[in-house]
């Protein structure tokens, strides 16, 4: 606890602009903004799940304009970790909290997509932005979840599925892998640990009609007609 105190008192003018930054690259919801040049307008969130992420805009508008969606949507997250974490926080002259700032400028870019400023706070699901995140702040923890997500898909057809054990694996795999692997000082391995669980969280909440869809069999599997799901 010391260590998180000491950071919100040597960081927080750079902890401040990292989230607003970050929430803002996070706003730029990509399945909006390729659905709309697309087809001069139209709003993916009218369409299909109404949903703004790569899902609804394969099953809408094809794998190029998926494509498209979920590079967008992982690039903005890799700038707003990398940037808070690479850049800014060393050149604030606090590099030994880089990690904090790059946790928390996931974060925000994850709350940016939920939520997006330019596009009335009505954005996707985060399981991209997620993804792009911890990318970069720990490759293996990323590849873990994408594994757990991969199989169950496959396994399932159901994106939501292994969206929310992605998740939940996510979370797990990131407390693990900072205090059994790599060792962190405990009090970075609480504040990492944390801003994952929360993460996780806001993913499966968000995942919530889902959830209900597939304990009562009605969920949409990959594939299947939409007359028939």
């Amino acid at each position: 606890m010391d260590t998180v105190w000491l950071f919100l008192q040597k960081a927080w003018l750079p902890l401040l602009i990292t989230a607003v930054v970050a929430y803002l690259l996070g706003s730029l919801n990509f399945a909006i903004i390729v659905t709309k040049i697309k087809t001069n307008g139209k709003d993916i969130r009218d369409e299909g799940s109404g949903n703004a992420g790569a899902t609804n805009v394969l099953r809408s508008h094809g794998k190029a304009a998926a494509l498209l969606t979920t590079l967008g949507d992982l690039a903005k997250s890799f700038a707003a970790v990398l940037l808070a974490g690479y850049v800014w926080f060393p050149l604030c002259g606090v590099p030994e909290y880089a990690r904090f700032g790059a946790y928390l400028a996931g974060l925000a870019c994850i709350l940016g997509h939920l939520y997006p400023l330019y596009f009335g706070f009505r954005g996707g699901k985060g399981v991209m932005a997620t993804l792009g995140m911890m990318l970069v702040l720990d490759w293996r923890v990323a590849l873990i979840s994408l594994g757990v997500f991969i199989i169950l898909v496959l396994i399932f057809r159901m994106v939501s599925l292994g969206s929310i054990f992605a998740a939940a694996t996510m979370a797990v795999t990131t407390f693990i892998m900072l205090k059994y692997v790599d060792g962190v000082p405990i009090g970075q391995v609480g504040f990492c640990t944390a801003i994952a669980v929360l993460i996780a969280a806001i993913l499966i909440m968000k995942h919530s009609d889902n959830i209900k869809r597939i304990l009562n069999g009605t969920e949409r599997k990959l594939g299947q007609k939409k007359d028939n799901a």
